[in-house]
């Protein structure tokens, strides 16, 4: 049980991304949104499109994320275990 909430602690880190149109790459489980956020690219295990979709600040979505890029906005993406 204490393996499960190391990730909820952010135990593998985060990646901080305040600037727009930079792309991140890498595995996530987590992204949580700091402002109103839309994503140019969003890449993982998911049915639909989040790309364009306005996030709003203080909204977690949780996955398999592979990598995204911000189109607007400022997010927290924490990092899956490797």
């Amino acid at each position: 049980m204490s393996r499960a909430l190391d990730r909820f602690q952010g135990e593998y880190g985060f990646v901080a991304t305040t600037s727009t149109g930079t792309a991140q790459t890498g595995a996530f489980w987590a992204i949580q949104t700091l402002a109103d956020t839309t994503f140019s690219a969003l890449g993982g295990n998911y049915t639909g499109t989040l790309v364009g979709t306005t996030i709003p600040a203080g909204l977690t979505i949780y996955g398999a994320f592979d990598g995204y890029t911000v189109g607007t906005g400022k997010v927290l993406a924490y990092k899956a275990a490797a």
